[in-house]
């Protein structure tokens, strides 16, 4: 894999080590950009994504990148709905190969199932599931642990995405029953019912887009078997070396799903990723790391994480990061971060409100 080489502050440098998004995903901002009359190119420069690079398959972004090129995008455009207008300029060539997969697909239910199956190849921060109860079926991103900063305008841009490529591929009148977001409530919530076409509740605990399970069985116009079929094995090639390579990082969310950190062993960790402990301590040696270099990191980073994003009290972080009291902990933190807890916490402060210029 590809990555750019990093500038910015310390949280976004610890944020980096776990989180990738699909290099084609900035491109996308980019073109979305001349709906604001902004050179979307010069754009992704500033924050270090050379357009070129980023169209390679192989090109994958930190997600502190691109939480970067949002908080740029929502500044100079001073738009709240931005990542709406971003959800308009996307293409099946935009995922690659799971982009044509998905509009290959036989049903609505086939083609999100299709997503959420492969998810990580467009990004890694987070789970997507598909459920069907009671008529109904509910599509629903699920952000890890591990992502705290966060732009509400990517959680748009992903949902809206998804809303507009099942009318594409359905029929343009399409209407789920409702939608939730995780987002915080907007000044003005118009761009998102013109989107949507129906409620939308905010400041919800996933984001989810609910359709009648009725309409995700009907049979596409787009389908194709065996489209789909070549793409899916371009797909599973693409996530096996991905996989290979993102050792690191399935470490890290295999940990951060047993808290306290540092309650699983090396003989469990090693387990519950399917190879011995010797595979995994020499294919950690390999990157110059080893089990407790990853966990003492992955401490170092939640703790700022934690801290910043101001909803856990500090004695749950401390728990949280496997500290047996406050003190190691608020000794262990002011020895990472040259601050305490109380001041990191103090420091931390809110975005400024955008507006809205969606049609």
């Amino acid at each position: 894999m590809v990555y750019a080489a990093q500038t910015g502050p310390v949280n976004d440098l610890l944020t980096q080590q776990s989180h990738s998004v699909i290099g084609s995903w900035p491109l996308v901002i980019s073109r979305a950009l001349k709906a604001y009359e902004l050179e979307g190119q010069t754009l992704l420069k500033r924050v270090g994504i050379d357009p070129v690079l980023a169209a390679r398959p192989e090109t994958r972004y930190p997600l502190a990148q691109l939480n970067r090129l949002w908080r740029l995008v929502e500044s100079l455009t001073q738009d709240e709905a931005v990542g709406l207008t971003v959800a308009r300029f996307v293409r099946p060539t935009s995922w690659q190969a799971l982009g044509f997969a998905i509009w290959a697909s036989n049903t609505l239910m086939e083609g999100f199932e299709r997503l959420a199956r492969n998810f990580r190849m467009f990004a890694d921060y987070g789970t997507l599931e598909v459920s069907a109860a009671s008529n109904v079926v509910n599509i629903s991103l699920y952000k890890g642990l591990t992502v705290e900063h966060w732009s509400a305008a990517e959680t748009d841009a992903f949902m809206g995405t998804c809303m507009l490529t099942a009318r594409h591929i359905f029929e343009p009148g399409l209407v789920p029953l409702q939608v939730s977001l995780s987002r915080p409530q907007p000044r003005d919530p118009t761009p998102w019912q013109r989107v949507f076409k129906c409620p939308v509740f905010f400041n919800a605990a996933c984001d989810m887009i609910v359709f009648s399970e009725a309409v995700m069985h009907q049979p596409l116009l787009t389908a194709s078997p065996e489209l789909a079929a070549q793409n899916d094995a371009l797909v599973a090639d693409y996530l096996a070396r991905f996989d290979r390579t993102d050792l690191r990082g399935r470490l890290e969310s295999l940990l951060l799903n047993h808290l306290p950190l540092g309650s699983l062993t090396l003989i469990q960790v090693a387990e519950k990723l399917g190879i011995s402990c010797r595979t995994l301590q020499r294919r950690l040696a390999e990157r110059g790391s080893n089990f407790q270099k990853v966990l003492d990191a992955l401490r170092c980073r939640q703790a700022l994480l934690w801290v910043e994003s101001g909803h856990l009290p500090l004695s749950e972080v401390g728990y949280r990061l496997g500290f047996s009291n406050a003190g190691n902990f608020t000794r262990a933190f002011k020895r990472w971060h040259q601050q305490t807890p109380r001041q990191i916490r103090q420091r931390a402060g809110a975005k400024p409100p955008f507006r809205s210029v969606l049609p």
